[in-house]
């Protein structure tokens, strides 16, 4: 592998990394007033795009984990951003129903920079000179705009079952922030 930076894979990580890393250290910013930022937003747009990296990997690609990066950039990180999403996260109820049709910036900036560097990666199957190119983003933006509404239910359900928290002495009860609707 001599350059591995246009892969979005490897792109996807460090955006990862950086955004969990900025979310490890969020309370700091606000003096502990805040665990997570408001809105569920990032943590969506980030779960898509590893998902999107993932799967994509696993089956399209057919890809082989059998290198330790690769484990790590296909399957456990993806994996770990899931988690997330699903199990400790507090604010992903308040997702909006629209956030799922912008999650897909991520992927399109990286489809932009795709084109404009190009970049002669994943084996043909995303060929801009292909005649099917077209039809191939078109079904990528449907999976992940699809796969971000699967996020957005998940969300809804944990927010609807989620067990109201009991105070504990000292502690106000954790009540998720809602938008105004």
């Amino acid at each position: 592998m001599n350059n591995p930076w246009p892969g979005l894979s490897q792109q996807a990580s460090l955006l990862a990394g950086v955004v969990y890393l900025g979310l490890a250290l969020y309370p700091l910013f606000t003096r502990g007033r805040r665990h997570e930022p408001r809105s569920p937003w990032l943590r969506g747009a980030t779960a898509v795009l590893l998902l999107l990296v993932g799967v994509t990997f696993m089956t399209i690609m057919e890809g082989d984990l059998d290198e330790t990066w690769s484990l790590f950039e296909h399957l456990l990180t993806p994996l770990a951003v899931l988690v997330d999403w699903v199990a400790v996260g507090r604010n992903q109820a308040d997702a909006r129903w629209w956030h799922p049709l912008t999650w897909v910036v991520f992927p399109l900036a990286y489809l932009l920079y795709f084109l404009a560097a190009s970049v002669s990666l994943y084996g043909g199957f995303l060929d801009p000179d292909d005649s099917d190119f077209i039809v191939t983003v078109l079904v990528f933006l449907v999976a992940v705009v699809a796969t971000g509404y699967l996020l957005y239910g998940i969300a809804k359900l944990k927010g609807a079952i989620a067990p109201q928290s009991h105070p504990v002495q000292g502690y106000p009860v954790y009540q998720p922030h809602g938008y105004r609707r």
